[in-house]
């Protein structure tokens, strides 16, 4: 990849040392051109709703590419709660001994949603939170015949763990559960494809390594079970027709995914059509390799550097590392002094790489971070 090609695209970095994609990507040149583009419409009154759905579509057909699987298996959602809330409301009353495993430092968008479930007779049996992430071992020995869903994170949020997926699929597949996973720091981050991994739900909000703003997300459906999930907020953009579908009195669903689909956040949705063109001028893989590329650059430096810092085994590494220091505020506003944006999590430093972040960036902000 051309850096400096990359690098035009995000005029922005030009001052500042950005390692904090998990919390929030960088607006993109081309994103941020089309909400721009949006308002001068909409401010003249020319605004064409028609184009954003059209963007839309676009959006769910690229996101569909960089997962693995098909549009037709993609609902748009705001958020991945939102994903998460769906999965969640589709879940039946509970038969005796029926259970939920999920682990206790998950985010809320994707804990919250299964807590709720124990008013339904479930019993939610909550993995003990841990430094990283519970190993496969911990959801398998809490799953048993009685248990209907797993939820966990691809990336774990606050430490940047990798999960297994594949095996956590195959421990679901025993149980007969459904396998429920948060996507959201690994989908454009990490190499990602819900057949190969064997995931039956995937939740995702576009606002970190997708490239796109609040507002954007998406939830995979593996096709066998679309008709398990009851459409929870169907309006016109659920229909089979959605433009013959503005009033009643009759109702024709959409055989595929987007039944689920919610109400479509135009400018959102424009500026991620722009964002994930992104992904389609470099190429999915090119991005995840040198995503792979930084964040080994990432690992060593601390290593060399932070006596303190753990990495995880090479199969459980992400874009995500988590430091721990004496006094996390004193170096954040160390870190923001020099330029350098990161986050604090857990009691911890933060740091997010992306493929528009350099070498000799890692390089500088180890350094402060590591300085005494």
């Amino acid at each position: 990849m051309d850096v400096s090609e990359i690098r035009s695209l995000f005029p922005g970095l030009r001052d500042t040392i950005y390692l904090n994609t998990a919390t929030m990507a960088v607006g993109c040149a081309p994103a941020k051109q089309a909400y721009e583009r949006a308002v001068d419409r909409w401010s003249a009154g020319l605004f064409d709703w028609t184009e954003a759905e059209r963007a839309g579509e676009d959006a769910r057909a690229m996101f569909a590419q960089i997962v693995g699987a098909q549009p037709e298996d993609i609902a748009i959602v705001p958020a991945a709660s939102a994903a998460a809330g769906i999965v969640a409301a589709s879940m039946p009353p509970a038969q005796q001994n029926e259970s939920i495993v999920v682990a206790g430092n998950e985010f809320s968008s994707n804990y919250f949603p299964w807590l709720l479930l124990r008013e339904r007779g479930y019993d939610v049996r909550v993995l003990p939170a841990t430094d990283d992430g519970p190993a496969a071992e911990a959801y398998a020995d809490a799953s048993d015949g009685g248990t209907r869903l797993i939820a966990v994170s691809a990336v774990h949020s606050p430490t940047g763990y990798r999960t297994d997926l594949a095996a956590l699929s195959q421990i679901a597949a025993r149980s007969g559960a459904w396998l429920f996973v948060d996507a959201c720091q690994a989908a454009g981050a990490v190499s990602v494809d819900v057949v190969r991994d064997g995931v039956d739900f995937l939740a995702v909000a576009s606002h970190k390594f997708l490239l796109g703003s609040r507002g954007m997300g998406y939830l995979f459906v593996r096709p066998q079970l679309l008709d398990r999930i009851r459409p929870v907020f169907p309006g016109w953009r659920a229909a089979r027709k959605p433009l013959e579908s503005f009033y009643g009195p009759s109702m024709d669903l959409s055989p595929t995914a987007s039944r689920l689909d919610m109400s479509l956040t135009w400018f959102a949705a424009l500026a991620e059509q722009a964002a994930l063109g992104v992904f389609r001028q470099f190429g999915v893989q090119a991005i995840l390799d040198r995503n792979v590329q930084l964040s080994r650059r990432l690992h060593d430096a601390l290593a060399d550097r932070q006596s303190a810092f753990r990495a995880f085994p090479a199969q459980h590494r992400s874009t995500i590392v988590s430091v721990p220091v004496a006094d996390p505020d004193a170096v954040i506003a160390r870190l923001r002094s020099a330029g350098v944006i990161a986050s604090r999590r857990a009691g911890r430093i933060r740091l997010s790489v992306h493929f528009y972040n350099l070498d000799e960036e890692i390089d500088r902000a180890v350094e402060l971070l590591t300085s005494s």
